[in-house]
């Protein structure tokens, strides 16, 4: 590769990594929420009871199930997203905050 192209992939790659700028975060954060609704909820329905927090501390987490939450959310299934963890509400609305706030600043501002 040129010896130009390589420390820009490096700058454009840490701005995506660290999510530090408002376009980047707004297209991360949107394509999560459109990987959450496309893919076939027994995609994800087998992740049940894995937790990273959970494997690692050996304790429980009250993070668990939040995935499947906002998938069941995005889905309408309000019930099965209550059942699986109830921060998941609070989590797709700060989400959908972020991404309203990260459009705003990227492109309209």
């Amino acid at each position: 590769m040129d010896r130009q192209v390589i420390p820009k992939l490096k700058k454009i790659s840490s701005r995506i990594f660290t999510l530090s700028y408002p376009k980047y975060r707004f297209f991360v954060f949107t394509g999560i929420l459109i990987l959450l609704r496309i893919l076939p909820f027994s995609f994800i329905e087998k992740t049940h009871g894995f937790s990273l927090c959970s494997a690692i501390l050996g304790k429980y987490c009250f993070s668990v199930g939040i995935t499947r939450g906002v998938s069941s959310l995005l889905r309408g299934d309000f019930s099965n997203a209550l059942e699986y963890n109830l921060l998941s509400i609070p989590v797709l609305a700060i989400l959908i905050i972020f991404i309203l706030h990260d459009f705003y600043k990227a492109f309209i501002k």
